[in-house]
């Protein structure tokens, strides 16, 4: 492997170059964009494959310090391929920013994956911040403006909250390095660990997640799903595997998380603010582990991607597009149920995996506790899955007696890309057999079937005199916790 300091800062820097070269030849910068992710994505995944680990200094003599290492590579190939699949399904309808914007995100992304110290995390939170400012503004009309700008408001504070915590560190040892963060006292690591938690999305952290999910547009929802929500697992992780206190702590908070947004996602009407929900429950399960908190966060954020890709049928002009388009229908939703079955973790795709992984790395106590969480997912994705099936309004008629043109579809480039990714998803499945004893398949698939019955049992439950006075409370907690925390911190800390 390549182990040049040269190589990790091109690797790191090119995505926004080649964003910033974008905004003056947008149509001839793309293919090149789209090689860079190729080729990143092919390198992080060799260097998981072989265990591959390095680290950096930029500027050499009394730089920067950089890892790529087990924190960094998935996470850095799941933002790769998830860019790669939003490309691939809206080439179309990108607007003349929107590929620029992702280049330059994955550049922040990357540094935040990969910094060793507090203040190069911090400055690449806050650039991924604005892009997400940006993509969640792209449908330009009051909604989308008025999630933007809580977004903007509620990350602003919640990196203020951090950055105290940072000057309140280096006050204390006179360093920013992760690694000496250990001496801290507790109020520093309190305020860090509250700022990455709520660019993580979890909760109560991550009340902006499903407001902002419901209402974005299809392509920044991915993205925002699959790449932006990953920027804070990296440095909590860090942060946990050499910190106790800290990892304990992520116990608690992990299972909190996990179970309460996914009691909130079971009762949710809208798809958008359900799938939201779920991803900060997912999230929450993901910082349980700092073994396999980056390598379930991948997972997560590839099926995500491909949810919001595919949880609606795109919409065309065409009168007969129901029967020229149906085997292109059938892939978005045999790729739904795909991805959502991987994130229930149905044995022999890419969630049962690392779920295993998860679940063979945390307390006994926390295990109990998730599993009722994986119960409740199983029955949102059973509503999901239900929910899609019966708004695609496929036939199995149609399908079996295609014209040609709708044969045709199948050499499209979307639908090879949704192919490509749901097989991939099953082929990681067989990536670690020893995962597949009888208890854990058992344990799989009677929370599947369980969360299937349950559905049933809670669908009447979802009424609108229960459901949306809830949504406007928490539409307008999202923003204002991060007020209240910073008060609370300045009243009992800080006395500022």
């Amino acid at each position: 492997m390549i182990d040049s300091p040269l190589f990790y800062a091109a690797l790191t820097y090119t995505p926004a170059t080649l964003g910033f070269l974008g905004c003056i030849k947008p149509k001839f910068i793309f293919p090149f964009g789209v090689i860079a992710l190729l080729g990143i994505a092919g390198f992080a995944l060799h260097a998981i494959n072989i265990g591959f680990e390095t680290s950096y200094i930029l500027m050499w003599i009394g730089g920067i310090e950089f890892s790529f290492d087990r924190f960094t590579f998935p996470l850095l190939f799941g933002a790769c391929i998830s860019m790669l699949i939003v490309f691939g399904l809206y080439k179309e309808k990108l607007t003349h920013y929107f590929y620029q914007i992702c280049l330059a995100l994955l550049t922040a992304l990357t540094i935040s994956f990969s910094a060793q110290d507090l203040i190069s995390i911090y400055i690449a939170l806050e650039l991924t911040g604005f892009c997400a400012f940006i993509l969640i503004a792209d449908r330009n009309d009051d909604k989308s403006l008025f999630n933007a700008f809580q977004y903007l408001i509620g990350g602003g504070l919640a990196m203020l909250i951090y950055l105290i915590g940072v000057v309140q560190a280096f006050q204390f040892s006179g360093t920013f390095l992760i690694a000496d963060l250990s001496t801290e006292t507790t109020p520093a690591l309190c305020l860090i660990v509250a700022g990455l938690l709520t660019k993580a999305g979890i909760f109560i952290c991550g009340l902006w997640v499903p407001n902002i999910y419901s209402h974005a547009n299809s392509q920044s929802a991915a993205i925002l799903s699959g790449c932006v929500t990953c920027a804070g697992v990296a440095p909590i992780a860090r942060l946990s595997t050499g910190m106790q206190p800290i990892e304990n702590s992520m116990v608690v908070i992990g299972v909190l998380s996990g179970i309460v947004a996914a009691l909130y996602a079971v009762f949710e009407r809208d798809d958008g603010r359900a799938l939201g929900w779920s991803s900060v429950s997912q999230l929450g399960f993901a910082i349980l582990s700092p073994t396999y908190a980056c390598v379930y966060a991948m997972q997560h954020g590839i099926c995500k991607t491909l949810l919001f890709s595919t949880l609606t049928n795109p919409k065309t002009n065409d009168d007969n597009s129901q029967s020229q388009n149906n085997i292109s229908d059938w892939i978005l939703v045999a790729t739904f149920i795909i991805a959502s079955l991987s994130i229930v973790g149905l044995p022999y795709t890419a969630g049962f995996i690392t779920k295993t992984w998860l679940k063979g790395d945390i307390p006994m106590e926390a295990r109990l506790i998730a599993s009722t969480a994986s119960l409740m997912t199983a029955t949102v994705y059973a509503r999901l899955i239900w929910n899609r099936i019966k708004n695609s309004k496929l036939t199995l008629k149609t399908f079996l007696t295609p014209k040609w043109i709708a044969v045709f579809d199948l050499f499209r480039p979307k639908s090879i890309i949704l192919a490509t990714s749901s097989l991939l998803l099953i082929a990681y499945g067989f990536s670690y057999l020893k995962a597949y004893y009888p208890a854990n398949i058992r344990d799989s698939l009677i929370a599947l079937v369980l969360g299937s019955f349950l559905y049933t049992s809670v669908a009447g439950l979802q009424t609108e005199k229960f459901v949306k006075p809830v949504t406007r409370t928490l539409d307008l907690v999202g923003a204002p916790f991060v007020v209240a925390a910073l008060l609370l911190a300045n009243l009992f800390y800080l006395k500022i």
